[in-house]
């Protein structure tokens, strides 16, 4: 990374410390501007966070500091968070003041009860090292309606089953199943208990992490990369041997008794597939088809080709009737994200999507100075699936989804709250003193006392602590007496002491029985947790902002409209970019440089050579074509020049680049907007902003526009501006401003 000249966020912390440690007036001037400080969350910073601070402060004896923590919830330490730092605090500012917290807004007085006798058992705790701390919660609100349940079962499909029966029968109830959520230590102890929920026609918002590997349409695209490989390596019986399984998808629409001819006349005339496609109507759109994929590996950036390998079309294309374009096109786009299959299979949709995306981001960053090729993407694939490695895909859940349950791991549900809470699996081997993690497989000598971070019992104490705090009303914690595997299980050793445990028999009855062993079977083939299409949407919507760039697209129906709009902003569909967006991204990004330069060099300009070489380096990066490349290096080249000779005066180190109002809480009629400025000059005395677009297009000397193409591109161009002027109008900071 250091060769790269990359940096992590453990780079930027320590860089900083190393800075201020060396350049005292730099610390001097932090000092100066930052007089009163405060932590938060402190149980989860790091020692190199805690070196910061002490920096900071200077003079412990001033230092005006305000640390909120709660030791009772540090669990973290996985990540780095030490919870030691709260006794460095303490003896750092030689005992400052201790304020303990202790009216609780959240929990029933049941619930508080209850989790304090467990988190009293552990050990590490300020409580028991300062005897003048005590953390007793008391209820801020009066209510009879709190209860806690420590639920015993036989087996874990009797714990599943009955805590999706107790679940249904809440929300049967009326009560909101979003003000439910069921918490579990393991990922996979959640999966497990979703058929369950299925079967109760229960719906959940669930983060999902997916090995796209597996993924069907990830699949058909390696097989298809593995077809053009071999054709590209003249290897063709290779290609015939991969190419009836292709063919015989669904998605290419092959009858089978096609297929079987194909096969019989190839044998019979002692012929490869390739050579009879090429001569039957039925076959030879897709055998030309491939012919020219494997003619375009060295010709087209590999982005292209992975779109054309998709069959996905161009923005032009979506309203228009594909069936009058090219004599073939890969029918995976169509199979797999029509809007039948959104509409019906919502879940296998975004699935589908997320994984062509994951797939994509991975090859770009595993091929940062080179081009990728089809072959490197099948090695690349290759690879992870011998080495069985996971290439993941995480999909978001929403903070709250209407009529749907939440899932999630005990440290996922940190800071958050619900009605009722369902904690399952409290048995001692995964939250007690019996963990074992294949660290403990490794023993190390008596005088080397090493353990795993994170994996102390006084952690898990407290992260079933921080479970058992997100309840509200009602908590229900299950275990079961023995494990999948039929062995003897125990209750969490810090539950043991508690006498209240309601014990439920194992179902007596076949049927029920028979029911059970059923839906467990389907577990291991279920995909599809929710099938709404706005539920699964609702993690992105959640924290959706509009800019001007993605209402272009809706209101461009000469591009696709809502349709572009909801591809490619919304659900993100992976896409490579086009030269003209490439040759675009380059120039901006070279003024921006130019722009960064004379301000880091208070007004001086950086040389025009220096400039141009900035674009040429910008644009090589875009991954061309070699004549597109070309054209577009030297048209910039002209651009640049021209623009540079005329304008470059005007740069000055007052003006700022790509200002960001997506932290500026933008909100129009419930709409949260946002956008990027690419250059502004902000006077802070006379309250005003001056706003520069840059464009690549050609120039137009009025805004009334001589063509009908150029009275169109100045109306978006107008819309733009306004769209900008209601950003700073509505913005946090510069709502005073007046807008130029």
């Amino acid at each position: 990374m250091q060769a790269a000249g990359l940096y992590d966020y453990d780079d930027m912390l320590l860089y900083v410390i190393h800075a201020v440690e060396t350049q005292p007036g730099l610390l001097a001037n932090l000092q100066e501007k930052y007089q009163y400080i405060m932590v938060d969350e402190f149980q989860d910073t790091n020692l190199a966070q805690l070196r910061l601070l002490f920096n900071l402060t200077g003079d412990n004896t001033s230092a005006n500091i305000m640390a909120v923590g709660d030791d009772d919830q540090a669990i973290y330490s996985f990540q780095g968070a030490d919870v030691g730092n709260i006794q460095r605090f303490r003896v750092q500012y030689n005992d400052p003041e201790v304020i303990v917290l202790t009216d609780n807004y959240r929990s029933d007085a049941a619930i508080l009860e209850v989790s304090r006798r467990v988190i009293t058992q552990g050990t590490d705790r300020l409580e028991t090292t300062n005897q003048s701390i005590v953390k007793q919660l008391t209820a801020h609100f009066d209510s009879t309606s709190g209860r806690v349940d420590i639920n015993q079962f036989e087996t874990v499909d009797d714990e599943r089953q009955q805590v999706a029966n107790d679940i249904a029968s809440k929300i049967a109830s009326g009560i909101d199943p979003a003000s439910i959520v069921v918490l579990a230590r393991r990922h996979h102890e959640l999966l497990g208990l979703v058929p369950f929920l299925e079967a109760k026609s229960i719906a959940t918002n669930y983060e999902r992490r997916e090995n796209v590997i597996e993924n069907r349409v990830v699949g058909l695209l390696e097989h298809l990369c593995l077809i053009i490989d071999a054709l590209h390596r003249n290897e063709h019986s290779e290609a015939d041997a991969l190419l009836p399984e292709i063919m015989a998808h669904p998605a290419f629409g092959f009858q089978p008794i096609e297929l079987y001819q194909l096969s019989l006349t190839a044998w019979r005339n002692h012929q490869l597939w390739l050579e009879v496609m090429t001569t039957s109507p039925t076959f030879a759109p897709f055998a030309e088809w491939l012919l020219v994929r494997t003619a375009a590996v060295h010709v087209e950036p590999f982005e292209t080709q992975i779109d054309h390998l998709l069959g996905i079309p161009e923005p032009k294309e979506l309203s228009e009737d594909q069936t009058a374009n090219a004599a073939f096109r890969s029918p995976l786009y169509k199979y797999f994200f029509d809007q039948n299959r959104l509409e019906t299979q919502a879940d296998t949709y975004l699935q589908s999507l997320e994984a062509l995306r994951t797939i994509r981001d991975q090859m770009r960053e595993h091929y940062t100075d080179e081009e990728p090729s089809i072959a490197a993407l099948v090695d690349f694939i290759s690879m992870h699936r011998e080495l069985g490695s996971n290439l993941t895909s995480v999909r978001p859940s929403a903070s709250r989804i209407e009529s749907t349950i939440n899932l999630m791991t005990a440290h996922r549900s940190k800071g958050l709250e619900f009605d009722h809470v369902y904690i399952l699996g409290a048995i001692d081997s995964m939250w007690g003193e019996r963990v074992r993690g294949r660290s403990s497989l490794i023993r190390y000598p008596a005088n080397l006392p090493l353990a795993p971070v994170g994996d102390t019992y006084d952690e898990r104490l407290r992260l079933f602590f921080v479970a058992m705090t997100r309840a509200k009303q009602q908590l229900s914690i299950s275990f079961s007496t023995h494990d999948k595997q039929g062995k003897e299980a125990m209750i969490a050793s810090f539950l043991s002491e508690e006498t209240d445990l309601i014990t439920v028999q194992s179902p007596s009855k076949n049927n029920d029985l028979t029911k059970q062993v059923e839906i467990d079977w389907r577990g291991h083939l279920s995909s599809n947790i929710t099938h709404d299409s706005k539920k699964l949407l609702a993690p992105t919507l959640e924290k959706y902002k509009l800019s001007a760039t993605h209402l272009g697209n809706f209101i461009d129906i000469t591009k696709g409209g809502p349709q572009l709009f909801f591809l490619n902003n919304l659900l993100r569909f992976p896409q490579a970019k086009s030269p003209s967006a490439g040759f675009g991204t380059a120039i901006h990004a070279t003024l921006q440089q130019a722009h960064d330069y004379t301000k880091v060099h208070h007004g001086e300009k950086r040389p025009l050579e220096d400039v141009l070489g900035d674009y040429e380096k910008i644009l090589r990066d875009q991954h061309m074509q070699a004549d597109d490349f070309e054209v577009y290096y030297n048209k910039g080249i002209d651009a640049l020049s021209t623009f540079l000779s005329n304008q470059y005066h005007t740069f000055s180190a007052t003006q700022s680049t790509e200002l960001s109002f997506g932290n500026q809480n933008v909100m129009i009629d419930q709409v949260r907007l946002t956008g990027v400025l690419d250059l502004v000059d902000i006077d802070k005395n006379q309250k005003t902003i001056v706003v520069t677009d840059y464009k690549t297009g050609k120039p137009s000397r009025s805004w009334q526009g001589k063509s009908e193409y150029e009275k169109i591109k100045l109306h978006k161009y107008r819309y733009q501006l306004m769209f900008y002027q209601l950003l700073i109008e509505n913005s946090r900071d510069y709502h005073q401003y007046k807008f130029d």
